[in-house]
């Protein structure tokens, strides 16, 4: 069986060598994302022209959980080459903190 994250990827096996879009597609496979959530998500991300319409990624999510939100403002801005305000950590719960960590680490690896 195809984890969730191997399903987003598909035949886009170069997403595993950018450590921006990893960030991304990583927290699109986060479990606190429901999958009926998560396919509304991917209809704004085109990897075969390498396309995020992030615009319509935060105005999906206006209806999702304040921590799905903020997990998607650090990966807006970590896909942007910007670094997270550590303040938003506050407002994540235990998990929610430690998948931003894994996010921020997958964004800066070498």
């Amino acid at each position: 069986m195809l984890s969730v994250q191997q399903q987003l990827i598909g035949r886009h096996f170069w997403v595993k060598r950018s450590p921006e879009w990893s960030a991304v597609l990583d927290t699109l496979a986060l479990p606190l994302f429901h999958d009926d959530e998560r396919n509304l998500l991917v209809e704004h991300v085109d990897l075969d022209r390498r396309t995020i319409d992030w615009s319509a990624i935060h105005h999906q999510a206006e209806s999702f959980s304040q921590e799905a939100r903020t997990l998607l403002r650090i990966a807006h801005a970590l896909y942007n080459g910007g670094d997270c305000q550590l303040s938003e950590l506050e407002g994540l719960s235990s998990a929610g903190r430690s998948a931003a960590i894994l996010l921020i680490a997958q964004r800066y690896r070498e």
